[in-house]
């Protein structure tokens, strides 16, 4: 067999599986391409002339790291990978061969087909995570999720700079993917943290001496690293173990608990045991529909009329939830909470159609999940009501970095005829970007702004703008925890049309509004 037929059936065998073909050198300099290839993109400018057109300078910055560990562990006749990188932001598996004792290394790159470079997916890591539990169970594989920390005495921003620390934390990354292979997955959770999700035959004392000298590297000798694991709990669903062992870790940071006396284990241990009994119970009452939802009138300040009622949520007794909703948040509980919530308001304006309008809450991290707007949306085209009489309030949307998912459920919400109100505008990161990454019916401002409007010509020409913005916008304002008639006065002359607050009426059970008379309350 010629050179010619065997450089073929080599590359007929290579593009079986991907889409470009690179040889390189034990340096990286490209010296053969086929393929794609314009997936690649073009070489640096000016490369050519300095060190020769290399792989690393056409892969994404942030998967350099991966590349060089990768070349570092090359062995003749082994294959290594895939492992996950980017080019251009599109996600694609990189493995490579050294074909013999040479310099001669082959790379093959597969591109992810349903990958989307321009989106920002905050849940691929639950889903990745969850998806790996999943397949090791049914293969039997014992899983453990791990935690690694660094600990260099010091912020390592601080010790090294911020441009080479970017650069170490790359390193220790593109350590833990290759550690942990392409079964696991791993997310760095703060600057001196990675979540890790691997099979525990994973040699992680190996992975500890790798990116101590990474460290060492780095000047910083002294950097301690430690790895703590806590088992897989088979006994959760593969969602739920993943939620609640990123919720031990968190609650873990946030509390400041002293981990290098109390070992992680027994700790996330706790935490989890902590977790999955709150989870269960409030799952229960949700599931059980237990809950006791109340509704807090929303009026017309020039005439006084009740417009709706937002729903809120409460546990038996009328026990408020605040602590339970963040809980629901950071566990994936908010899912289930939002979806009852729905089929609560709907049994209620479907029983009788005279019965006062409604607005429930969705948070936004249920707007990013896929599977939930899938089922919710199902649920909304299914409705026998009057739309208008059903508004949904979009809450926590701050923290949404899918801003284009999170905006075609709203578009669909929309469509479907319910209006969309955004929560607490001005609040925390809900400054002005909210109102354009969010389009709305109506905005609802931050009771904070409310009650210390009038009190200073600052406050009052502050809380003017944010009325006159989304005026302009289009949408109409309510003004929330207005708890006196000077201040529902103040309210209407500067332009909002609806106020909420104790002034007119606290929290009432849902079950009381089943009168269908919507009398008047009190005007501004």
């Amino acid at each position: 067999m010629s050179l010619v037929e065997q450089r073929n059936r080599f590359l007929s065998f290579a593009f079986a599986a991907s889409d470009i073909l690179v040889e390189t050198d034990r340096d990286g300099r490209i010296t053969y391409k086929a393929g794609a290839t314009a997936a690649l993109g073009a070489p640096r400018k000016g490369v050519e002339d300095t060190a020769g057109d290399t792989l690393e300078h056409r892969i994404d910055h942030t998967s350099r790291p991966i590349l060089r560990a990768l070349m570092r562990r090359l062995k003749p006749g082994h294959r290594i990978g895939p492992t996950r990188i980017t080019i251009d932001g599109r996600e694609a598996r990189l493995s490579g061969w050294l074909l013999d004792a040479g310099d001669r290394v082959c790379w093959t790159l597969a591109f992810e087909a349903m990958s989307a470079p321009d989106d920002v997916d905050p849940q691929a890591f639950e889903r990745s995570a969850s998806a790996a539990i999943k397949t090791a169970r049914e293969d039997g594989t014992d899983m453990t999720m791990s935690v690694l920390r660094i600990d260099a005495g010091d912020e390592i921003d601080r010790l090294i700079g911020p441009d080479r620390a970017a650069h170490l934390h790359q390193s220790v990354a593109a350590s833990c993917a290759l550690a942990i292979g392409d079964e696991g997955v791993s997310r760095r959770v703060d600057a001196a943290r990675t979540a890790l999700i691997h099979a525990r035959s994973v040699d992680l004392d190996a992975l500890k001496r790798e990116i101590g000298d990474t460290l060492e590297q780095y000047g910083l000798d002294d950097a301690d690293v430690q790895i703590q694991s806590v088992c897989d709990a088979p006994e959760l669903e593969p969602e739920i173990a993943v939620q609640a062992f990123l919720h031990a870790v968190n609650t873990a940071a946030d509390s400041g608990q002293a981990l290098d006396v109390v070992s992680l284990q027994e700790t996330a241990e706790r935490m989890m045991a902590d977790t999955r009994k709150r989870m269960t119970e409030l799952r229960t009452t949700i599931a059980g529909r237990v809950i006791e939802p109340h509704a807090q009138p929303i009026v017309e300040l020039e005439t006084g009329k009740v417009h709706h009622y937002e729903l809120l949520l409460r546990l038996p007794g009328g026990k408020p939830v605040e602590d339970s909703v963040g809980f629901a948040e950071s566990t994936g509980l908010i899912y289930e909470i939002d979806y009852a919530m729905t089929e609560i308001a709907a049994t209620f304006l479907r029983d009788d159609y005279d019965r006062p309008a409604l607005s429930v809450n969705l948070s936004g991290k249920s707007l990013t999940n896929m599977a939930w707007a899938k089922k919710f949306l199902a649920l909304l085209a299914d409705l026998k009501i009057d739309r208008k009489r059903l508004t949904f309030e979009l809450t926590e949307t701050a923290s949404v970095k899918n801003i284009k998912a999170a905006n075609a459920v709203i578009q669909k919400i929309r469509e479907r005829g319910h209006a969309v109100c955004l929560d607490d505008f001005g609040a925390g990161a809900a400054g002005i970007h909210y109102l354009r990454d969010f389009p709305a019916d109506v905005v609802k401002i931050d009771g904070a702004y409310v009650r210390r409007a009038g009190k200073t010509e600052r406050d009052t020409v502050l809380i003017r703008g944010m009325i006159d913005i989304c005026t302009s916008l289009g949408a109409d304002t309510v003004a929330e925890m207005i708890e006196t008639e000077t201040t529902a006065t103040l309210m209407q002359s500067l332009g909002v049309r609806f106020g909420q607050g104790y002034y007119f009426g606290k929290p009432v059970p849902l079950k009381d509004l089943k009168d269908s008379r919507i009398t008047p309350t009190r005007a501004a």
